[in-house]
């Protein structure tokens, strides 16, 4: 009888263990598209930034330069 309440022992965990991998693959697939998003908005930004660097340069050439 102890082998067998060993192997239900082991079975019990390894299925606690295959549902928190499941758990964690999903959280990670949730962190990913979240960051995947944070990244596009990030571009985004960054381009505004370029764009309003240049027009500024463009109209003021002084003002974009260190003093």
């Amino acid at each position: 009888m102890s082998t067998l309440k060993d192997v239900i022992s082991a079975l019990k965990e390894v299925l606690l263990l295959t549902d928190k991998v499941d758990r964690t693959g999903k959280v990670l697939s949730e962190i990913s598209s979240e960051l995947r998003d944070h990244d596009r908005r990030l571009i985004r930004l960054e381009t505004m930034v370029e764009i309003s660097r240049t027009q500024q340069s463009n109209r003021d050439p002084k003002k974009l330069e260190p003093e």
